[in-house]
């Protein structure tokens, strides 16, 4: 359970709908149900109606709405607490964020914010790809990465925080024959190349991929590359097209287009254990708060 799971629960009990539900928070709806009904498998019962034409709170839902409610209010209180309490909180913290999101808003949004309230704690930034994540996490050069759910799946000595969620998109270029057509899906792609960079966790972005287009009815031919820049100019060159999260997509520059693929990727926050910096606590929660923050 995840304060995002809470967030979508809260706003389609609210808007008794998934679809204004969606639009409401920026999200696709496929989204919004998968993240409640990890919710609703987690607590075990059924929190919404789904039976009928329009949505309603069964009364299992009603009973978790009144209490998520109140514990929001809780949450809320004891984090205004807590920011008194720290506000003195000296130290720093080195975070270190995937590559390709150098452009992506909301993080210095929320290092601002973080630094407006902990003025004495010193952030220092750096940016890796996959495989150089994991080494500067384990080799204790940064003390906090921001990555993609699943990067740090095999390693049990790593505490995770859900910070967000990220669409994912299928982009192709400007010059695609394509482009300027309307009412475009995944399946109009589907006799297109998709590259896909060699990586460690290249064998899962290929069984990503199937995943991702098999809703739609095909299965992609899939074409490895050396590395994300070769992926990018093959896209941009109109030879075919790629799968890449939204974050991604707004540092990749404007030679792109994309189309939906109605699903998203868990951001995660992610740090060593045995790592005692106290500044790394007063990190992770306000950046939590912020991205939930932006998303109300």
């Amino acid at each position: 359970m995840n304060d995002l799971q809470i967030d979508y629960f809260l706003a389609v009990a609210r808007n008794l709908s998934f679809t204004k539900t969606a639009e409401e928070m920026y999200v696709s709806q496929p989204a919004i149900s998968r993240h409640i009904s990890h919710l609703e498998k987690e607590l075990g019962f059924a929190l919404f109606d789904r039976s009928k034409k329009t949505t309603q709170l069964t009364p299992a839902g009603g009973l978790f709405y009144d209490f998520f409610c109140e514990y929001r209010q809780n949450l809320a209180r004891a984090k205004d607490r807590a920011y008194k309490l720290t506000n003195e909180q000296v130290g720093s913290v080195r975070l270190a964020c995937m590559d390709g999101w150098k452009n992506v808003e909301a993080i210095p949004l929320a290092l601002r914010n973080f630094q407006n309230r902990f003025q004495n704690v010193d952030i220092s930034l750096s940016s890796y790809g996959f495989k150089g994540l994991l080494k500067a996490l384990g080799s204790d050069k940064v003390d906090v990465i921001m990555a993609l759910e699943g990067t740090t799946e095999d390693y049990s000595d790593i505490m995770t925080k859900t910070v967000t969620d990220v669409p994912l998109k299928l982009i192709y270029s400007v010059h695609h024959k394509f482009a300027g057509r309307e009412g475009l899906t995944p399946v109009d792609f589907k006799d297109e190349k998709l590259f896909v960079p060699t990586t460690e966790e290249s064998k899962q972005a290929e069984a990503n991929n199937k995943r991702f287009c098999r809703p739609y009815g095909f299965v992609p031919t899939q074409v490895m590359v050396d590395n994300i820049e070769s992926m990018l100019l093959n896209v941009q060159n109109g030879f075919g097209v790629a799968i890449i999260d939204e974050w991604a997509l707004q540092s990749a520059g404007k030679d792109f287009l994309s189309v939906d693929l109605g699903v998203s990727n868990d951001v995660i926050l992610a740090w060593k254990e045995t790592n005692l910096n106290p500044a790394i606590g007063a990190l992770v929660s306000e950046m939590i708060f912020i991205f939930n923050r932006e998303k109300e």
